[in-house]
């Protein structure tokens, strides 16, 4: 589940011309013990949900997921997670990656994240933005929509103002 979200963030979208992802190695936190901290957990076994609410915080190693509500489906018969489904105030943190949202949904099999709802992604001063953000993690690619509310933005420093200040 975390694992996913560590290449979330090592997908930073940075270049001279256009928005592109950076190779995503899977990190040495993806072995590390999961901790989730909510005010509540509930546990729909029959319907292979966890549901966490209130103040909830997920961290494996560096990386730390904040949200309201965070929902996780595993797989029928099974405890492997299919899905994950964070809501309301979204945050995944890992170093100086920044992602924000309204909703985050990851699904496993498909390799893809999808963030919703005043979807961000920054790393320093670079910043990609738009109504729904995809990334397609096995396939190291992204796609960022507007919807009627706007446009796509991303604000792209060039690496050599960042180092000649």
């Amino acid at each position: 589940m975390i694992k996913l979200l560590t290449l979330l963030l090592g997908l930073l979208f940075i270049g001279a011309t256009q928005v592109q992802a950076i190779d995503a190695q899977p990190s040495p936190a993806a072995d590390l013990p999961i901790e989730v901290t909510a005010q509540q957990l509930e546990a729909l076994q029959q319907l292979g949900q966890a549901i966490f609410t209130g103040e909830v915080v997920a961290k494996q190693g560096d990386i730390t997921i904040y949200c309201d509500r965070m929902v996780v489906f595993t797989k029928a018969g099974q405890r492997q997670v299919d899905r994950l489904e964070a809501f309301g105030g979204v945050r995944v943190v890992q170093l100086d990656r920044i992602a924000t949202a309204a909703k985050a949904i990851y699904r496993q099999q498909l390799g893809t994240l999808v963030l919703t709802g005043d979807a961000k992604i920054h790393q320093g001063a670079n910043e990609v933005a738009g109504d729904e953000i995809t990334l397609f993690l096995l396939e190291n690619r992204s796609i960022v929509k507007s919807g009627d509310s706007g446009r796509v933005r991303a604000v792209i420093f060039p690496e050599q103002l960042r180092e000649n200040p």
